[in-house]
C-alpha cells in the first residue's frame, strides 16, 4: 500500500472541513500526516512542591479542593480552582477562556496541570490539562507539539497521528538497507515514527529520532552526491575564453568600489570560467556582503565569452530586486536583462523566452518559472542559485540540464561554521566574502527585558518612523492558538496592539501560513514604503533588501538561534543610515543570555555561526527546535553535524558500490534520488 495515494479522508473523523485544514499545513494524504514531526516536546513529567521554579513551566499533579469559579473580566473568562498537591500543599489554579472545564472540575477530582507557577502567589496560570489521568495511564510523559492552526491545533493533530499510526504505521515502507541499519543499529522507519509521535521513554524518542534524522540526511545526501557524479560523469565543461580586461571593465560602471574580498572572489570566479572543468563553487558571505555583485560579474564575464546566465531566486520579489539590479549594472555594459515568474504577463514572458532561444536575451532572473520545459536557452554557460539550501538537488539538476555543461554558483546569505559545510558542500569550492563594503555602518544592538523595557523600545521604533524611516517587528509564533501562546505574543496579535501604538503609519502583517501571493504583496508594500512597520514571523530573515528600514524589534529573543538572530539584524542598516536591533528577551536562560551577549559583541557571521553550533550543542531535546540549513523536517544541522558527516561518507561509499545499481533491494533508494528530498521543500 502506497501511504502517498491514501488521502486523509481515509481516516475516521477527517470530512471535507478537517482535510481543508490538513491541507492548509501541507497534509493531503496519510503519508504526510505521518511524517508532520513535532517541532519541541512538553516534559509532562510532573515535579515534587518543593521543586517548582518560580516563573518556571511547571507540570503539577493534585486533587481538586472545593468548588471551582468562574469570573468574568472585559468579555474573558478567568476558571479558578485550588489543588491539593504533594496531599499538603494548596496552589491556586487559573484557566483563561475555558470556562467550560468548571463542570469537570468537580471536589476530589485528580488533575494534571500545565502551566507557568507563581511562587509568591502559590499560583498556576494553567496551558493544557488533562483530567482523572496520569501521564504515565494515559499520555506519554513526553507530549509533542506540532505545527498547527487556529482551526486545527496541535493536539487534535496528535488525536488524527495516534489514529493513522494504528491503521497504517505496518505499511511505511522502509528505504535503508539492512546492512545499514545493523551497522548503527538504527531502528525500522515504522518503529522510529511510532517512537517520535508517540515515546514510550526519554531513551526511545532519542533512538526514534536518530534513526529519522540518519533517514533524511542520507536521502538529502544520496540525492546530492548522485547529482556531482552524474555532474563529473557529464565530461566537464567549457574552458571559456573571457577577456582579460573583464574585471577591470566591469568595476568601472561600479557606484563604489569592491571589498577586497569582492575582488578576490571574482578572480577565483574567472580563473573557474577559464578551466576546461565545470565551475562548482559557493560563495559564502554574510548580509551585505556583496554577493551580488560578485554573481553579476560572473554573468558578465561569462556573456563576453559568449554565453548566457540563468539566475534562480526561491521568492518572486526576491528575483524582482535581482533583476533590476542586474539591469542596472548589466545594460550599460550592452547586456539585456529578462524576468521571468509565475506573475509575468504572457506577452512579456513569450518575449524573454523568444530572447533566450535566440540568444538575444543574455541574462534571465527569475523563480521556479525557470525550470518549466518551455524554457529553452539558446547557450546556457552559467547557472546562479541564490539562497540555493532554499531549492532541492533535482531542481538544480534540472535547470542545469537545461545548458551544454554550464558553469555553477551557489550562494548562501547564512554564514556557516566549516564543519557543516565540509558536510554539506565539501565537494564545492568555495569563496568567502568576509569585509564589510565601505559605508556600511555595524547595527547597534542592544538586549532588554520584555516586561520592563518594551515601551522604550517601541519609544525608539516611533522616533525612526518619525523620521521617515521603516521597522521590522519580529515574533516567535503566528497566532495565539499555538500551544505555547499564553507565554509567548504572536504575530497576529502583536500586529494588532502595534496598529494602535503606531498610529497614523501603515502597519502589515507576514508569516510562514500565508500563500506566496500574500507574502509578496505584503513585503512589496513594505518595500515601496506603503507599510511603515512590518510585523512577522522569522520569514523575512534572508534575502529581501529594503535600505530604508533601521530598525529590528524582536520579541522572545530567547526563543531564537543565535546564527538566526544575526540573518535578522542583517535586514536593517542597509541603506547608509545607522540601524537598531533590539532584542527584548523574557527570562532568558543562561545559555540564552550567552547568546544575546554574543549578538552584542560580534558582528562577524562566521564567529556568530561557529558559536551558535558550541552554544546550541546536542542537548535541545525539550527545547524549541531553532531554524537551521537546508531546511530538514527533522534533522538540525547545528546538534546533528556529526551525523551528516556520517551520511555523507555513506551516500559516497554506496553510490560507489556496482550493487547500488543492479539489485533489487536497492529499488527503494534508487526511487528516492529521482524524488525530492524533506530539505528541498521551499
Amino acid at each position: 500500500m502506497n501511504l502517498r495515494e491514501v488521502p486523509v479522508t481515509a481516516l475516521p473523523g477527517v470530512g471535507r472541513a478537517k482535510a481543508g485544514a490538513l491541507a492548509e499545513l501541507g497534509i493531503r494524504s496519510v503519508d504526510d500526516l505521518l511524517h508532520h514531526y513535532p517541532v519541541r516536546y512538553e516534559d509532562w513529567r510532573p515535579l515534587p512542591f518543593s521543586a517548582f521554579p518560580d516563573q518556571g513551566v511547571v507540570t503539577a499533579q493534585g486533587v481538586v479542593e472545593g468548588t471551582a469559579e468562574v469570573r468574568w473580566q472585559r468579555g474573558k473568562s478567568i476558571l479558578h480552582c485550588v489543588l491539593r498537591i504533594d496531599q499538603r500543599f494548596r496552589v491556586h489554579a487559573y484557566w483563561f477562556n475555558q470556562h467550560w472545564l468548571k463542570a469537570k472540575l468537580t471536589p476530589g477530582r485528580f488533575i494534571t496541570v500545565r502551566g507557568r507557577f507563581d511562587r509568591a502567589r502559590h499560583a498556576i496560570t494553567v496551558t493544557r490539562t488533562a483530567i482523572d489521568s496520569t501521564p504515565s495511564e494515559s499520555f506519554s510523559p513526553w507530549t509533542p507539539v506540532y505545527r498547527s492552526s487556529r482551526t486545527l491545533p496541535s493536539h487534535q493533530l496528535h488525536t488524527l497521528i495516534l489514529a493513522a499510526l494504528d491503521q497504517y504505521a505496518e505499511h511505511l515502507p522502509e528505504v535503508l538497507p539492512h546492512g545499514l541499519r545493523e551497522k548503527y543499529r538504527l531502528v525500522t522507519h515504522a518503529d522510529a515514527v511510532r517512537g517520535i509521535h508517540k515515546p514510550a521513554s526519554a531513551e526511545s524518542l532519542r533512538q526514534a529520532r536518530r534513526r529519522l534524522v540518519f533517514e533524511e540526511f542520507f536521502l538529502f545526501q544520496l540525492q546530492l552526491q548522485g547529482l556531482r557524479r552524474r555532474h563529473a560523469k557529464s565530461g566537464g565543461g567549457h574552458a571559456r575564453p573571457v577577456p582579460d580586461d573583464a574585471l577591470s571593465a566591469f568595476m568601472a560602471t561600479l557606484p563604489a568600489p569592491l571589498t577586497h574580498a569582492q575582488v578576490r572572489a571574482c578572480q577565483e570566479v574567472l580563473a573557474d570560467l577559464r578551466r576546461p572543468s565545470a565551475m562548482a563553487r559557493l560563495l559564502q558571505g554574510d548580509v551585505g556582503s556583496g554577493k551580488t555583485w560578485v554573481a553579476l560579474f560572473a554573468a558578465y564575464a561569462v556573456w563576453r565569452a559568449g554565453s548566457q546566465t540563468a539566475l534562480m531566486a526561491p521568492t518572486e520579489i526576491l528575483a524582482e530586486q535581482h533583476a533590476a539590479e542586474a539591469k542596472r549594472r548589466l545594460t550599460p555594459l550592452g547586456m539585456r536583462v529578462g524576468l521571468l515568474t509565475g506573475s509575468t504577463p504572457r506577452k512579456e514572458r513569450l518575449d524573454v523566452l523568444r530572447g533566450l532561444q535566440s540568444g538575444q536575451l543574455h541574462v534571465v532572473v527569475g523563480t521556479h518559472a525557470l525550470l518549466t520545459e518551455d524554457v529553452q536557452f539558446r547557450d546556457l554557460g552559467l547557472v546562479v542559485i541564490d539562497e540555493q539550501h532554499r531549492f532541492g538537488v533535482a531542481q538544480r539538476a534540472k535547470l542545469l540540464e537545461k545548458g551544454d555543461r554550464p558553469d555553477l554558483l551557489t550562494i548562501s546569505a547564512t554564514p556557516i561554521p566549516r564543519t557543516l559545510a565540509l558536510a554539506l558542500y565539501g565537494d564545492l569550492d568555495t569563496s568567502i566574502l568576509d569585509e564589510r563594503p565601505a559605508g556600511r555602518q555595524p547595527v547597534e544592538t542592544r538586549w532588554m527585558d520584555l516586561e520592563q523595557s518594551e515601551e522604550e523600545a517601541i519609544r525608539l521604533a516611533r522616533r525612526e518612523l518619525a523620521r521617515g524611516h521603516q521597522v521590522y517587528v519580529v515574533a516567535p509564533l503566528v497566532e495565539d492558538a499555538e500551544e505555547d501562546a499564553a507565554e509567548v505574543i504572536s504575530a497576529t496579535r502583536l500586529a494588532e496592539r502595534l496598529r494602535e501604538q503606531f498610529a497614523g503609519f501603515q502597519v502589515g502583517l507576514l508569516h510562514g501560513r500565508m500563500n506566496g501571493r500574500e507574502k509578496d504583496a505584503v513585503m512589496r508594500s513594505f518595500v515601496c514604503g506603503e507599510l511603515q512597520v512590518l510585523v512577522s514571523t522569522t520569514v523575512i530573515e534572508v534575502g529581501i533588501d529594503v535600505p530604508n528600514a533601521t530598525v529590528m524589534l524582536v520579541y522572545h529573543a530567547e526563543r531564537f538561534g543565535l546564527a538566526q538572530l544575526h540573518q535578522l539584524r542583517g535586514r536593517v542598516g542597509r541603506g547608509g543610515q545607522r540601524g537598531f536591533c533590539i532584542l527584548l528577551a523574557d527570562r532568558p536562560t543562561d545559555i540564552a543570555r550567552a547568546r544575546l551577549d554574543t549578538l552584542i559583541r560580534e558582528h562577524d557571521g562566521f564567529v556568530i555561526a561557529e558559536r551558535d553550533l558550541e552554544l546550541r550543542g546536542p542537548g535541545e531535546l525539550f527545547g524549541l527546535r531553532q531554524s537551521g540549513l537546508p531546511e530538514f523536517a527533522l534533522g538540525d544541522l547545528a546538534r546533528d553535524v556529526k551525523v551528516m558527516e556520517v551520511a555523507r561518507t555513506e551516500a559516497q561509499a554506496l553510490l560507489r558500490d556496482p550493487d547500488f545499481w543492479l539489485l533489487p533491494a536497492y529499488a527503494g533508494l534508487r526511487a528516492a534520488l529521482a524524488a525530492e528530498p524533506a530539505a528541498a521543500a521551499d
